[in-house]
């Protein structure tokens, strides 16, 4: 795997905007825990379409401090591919992110992922493979010789190909990669004829996938006290993210930098006002939803504004110090007000916006503020995701 790859996962597992809590008492664990296995997948980002995030409980199990709304997408962390309960040079980096989109489930896979994509490649692991809607959203690898084969045949594909689960079509999966499950499913059913069990054989699969692709982490150069302290804030986040962000180092931050982090907080601001206005406009929830998620983004801004004693631009709706900014937001609401489908475009062109100036202001940032704004684009690429599917 690409050093670059790994280096986005070690600050994507930092992210805390709409964060949950350490304190279990708040959160019904039939509802709020999810699992997230491709092998146990520790410190992963995992977070519902409204921008909470879930807390590493234990574990590939998270937990929502209230009921997660769906997708829930996990990006980044690492695979406890021998099981042993502990993250080191054996195992290796999340690569590819898992999602779920069925709604009331809490199993992460990578076959609920593909599932996750089109009804098409859902209704093709269905029947290939003999799985029911019931087992394909709540067994694991460890818990089903079909999932086990399915996660990694498509686990081996994307890395060898370095795309995402989101690059395979009904043809590939038909063509290029049923052979390979299928036969992956008959290995494993020998393994479990011959006495093994289910975890084991699981278990075995992982160690030796990961060293024929030769990704573990002490190959890609990965640094284990990161690492370390990577798990533990995403098992120990609470819903400040000030608490994390004070535990950093401080920064002497340039004028550039200083001046990113204002116009940043305007810029998140521009697109929670604008969402807001196009949710009164046409009533659709997209707006209303991401528009909660832009405020939490513009609350992790403001946390650090706060730790570097930088002035807070106006919270006032509509109103900005930037005058292009301005601008901007008078554009957006008057394109968006045109039609229905204009605003889901004015949608797209905000998060792509954000995007772009997220990664700009990223180069050579201080840690603290790198968590930030990779927490703010995961954000903006899952609200760009939302807003395209709407666009026609």
């Amino acid at each position: 795997m690409r050093k670059e790859i790994l280096g986005s996962l070690f600050v994507a597992g930092l992210l805390f905007a709409g964060c949950g809590s350490s304190d279990t008492t708040t959160a019904d664990p039939s509802i709020n825990d999810v699992t997230v296995e491709r092998g146990p997948v520790y410190g992963s980002y995992v977070v519902d379409a409204n921008g909470q995030r879930a807390y590493n409980l234990s574990s590939n199990t998270y937990r929502f401090r209230t009921t997660p709304a769906y997708p829930i997408t996990a990006y980044g962390g690492y695979i406890d591919v021998n099981r042993d309960g502990v993250i080191d040079g054996n195992d290796t980096a999340l690569g590819i992110p898992l999602s779920l989109n069925e709604q009331n489930r809490n199993t992460l896979t990578l076959a609920t992922t593909l599932a996750s994509i089109s009804s098409d490649l859902k209704s093709e692991i269905l029947t290939t493979y003999g799985l029911s809607d019931e087992d394909l959203f709540t067994l694991t690898p460890a818990t089903s010789l079909e999932v086990s084969a399915i996660s990694d045949e498509v686990f081996k594909y994307c890395i060898e190909n370095n795309i995402s689960v989101e690059d395979i079509n009904i043809i590939t999966l038909q063509n290029t990669l049923r052979t390979q499950i299928q036969a992956r499913i008959a290995d494993n059913l020998t393994k479990w004829n011959n006495g093994e069990s289910l975890v084991e054989i699981a278990t075995e699969n992982e160690i030796d996938l990961v060293d024929d692709l030769n990704i573990t982490l002490t190959d890609t150069d990965a640094n284990l006290t990161e690492v370390t302290n990577l798990l533990t804030q995403s098992a120990t986040q609470t819903s400040d993210p000030s608490v994390l962000l004070a535990s950093l180092p401080v920064a002497t931050l340039t004028e550039e930098q200083e001046a990113g982090l204002i116009f940043m907080y305007q810029e998140e601001k521009v697109a929670r006002d604008v969402y807001n206005a196009m949710y009164a406009k046409w009533g659709s929830k997209v707006f209303t939803n991401i528009a909660k998620s832009e405020q939490s983004h513009m609350d992790a801004v403001k946390a650090i504004l706060e730790k570097y004693n930088l002035a807070v631009p106006s919270d006032t709706a509509g109103e900005f110090t930037d005058a292009d900014l301005l601008a901007l937001y008078n554009t957006l609401i008057a394109s968006g007000n045109v039609s229905s489908n204009e605003a889901m475009k004015v949608g797209v062109l905000v998060e792509e916006t954000d995007i772009a100036d997220l990664i700009e202001r990223m180069n050579d940032a201080p840690e603290d503020i790198k968590i930030v704004y990779q927490n703010l684009l995961n954000g903006s690429y899952n609200h760009l995701n939302a807003f395209s599917k709407q666009v026609y």
